[in-house]
């Protein structure tokens, strides 16, 4: 099965972000980088493999991180407020441009950047 096989199957019946990951190690991607913007998600894995999923999106980032809405964002998709395409928007409007995924090592986390801040924060698996 091709590396591109395998990342569309990983996300397939998840119900929770951990779980996802988990799914996600189990293909061993390293990393992984989100351009809000597009939707364009860029998978790494050892010895400089790489998958490309172009995304479809259009979306307006605001001009200014917001820390705070950042933060609302991903608590209202982590409590099932909203679904990962409203949760898309929510960062969006926040001013985050794009966010990286980090999945090796003892320090798993998801690292939100934008123009002028960023918000880190710990995946619990």
């Amino acid at each position: 099965m091709e590396l591109h096989e395998r990342i569309q199957k990983a996300y397939k019946n998840v119900k929770s972000y951990p779980e996802l990951v988990k799914k996600m190690l189990a293909v061993k991607i390293k990393s992984y980088t989100v351009d809000v913007a597009t939707g364009t998600i860029l998978y790494r894995f050892s010895k400089g493999r790489h998958v490309l999923h172009p995304g479809t999106a259009e979306r307006n980032i605001a001009a200014a991180f917001n820390n705070d809405q950042t933060i609302k964002a991903i608590r209202d998709n982590q409590q099932g407020k909203t679904d990962y395409p409203a949760f898309m928007e929510d960062i969006a409007v926040a001013g985050i441009r794009f966010y990286e995924a980090t999945l090796e090592g003892d320090n798993k986390r998801v690292t939100y950047i934008g123009s002028g801040g960023f918000y880190e924060e710990s995946i619990p698996v």
